[in-house]
């Protein structure tokens, strides 16, 4: 019955490749005039888009204690390679609204 609402597998892969791809792509410590910034932010969007989709097509529905433990391993994830606490707040609730956006298109 409780099997598969605690198997958070998939959920945690997911969220170490978000975190490897906002390293890969912002690394720590990145100023805002840092040259090609914008791309960089711009193709990261892109990617985690795509990847959030496919994610959700592939993997079960999410339930409460799935989305909680992919918000708090991404910030974990993120405040470990040295991120300012803002950034990594402000990126972990978007994470939850695109998984929400995404949820709700799935169901369609």
């Amino acid at each position: 019955m409780f099997g598969s609402f605690f198997n958070t597998t998939a959920v945690d892969e997911f969220a170490d490749w978000i975190v490897a791809e906002v390293k890969r792509s912002l690394p720590p410590g990145f100023a805002p005039g840092t040259k090609n910034i914008a791309d960089r932010a711009e193709k990261l969007n892109v990617s985690i888009a795509q990847r959030t989709g496919e994610f959700m097509k592939t993997s079960p529905r999410l339930n409460i204690y799935k989305k909680a433990r992919l918000a708090a391993r991404v910030r974990e994830g993120m405040s470990a390679h040295g991120y300012p606490e803002p950034f990594v707040k402000s990126f972990s609730y978007d994470l939850l609204s695109r998984l929400q956006v995404a949820s709700k298109q799935h169901a369609r």
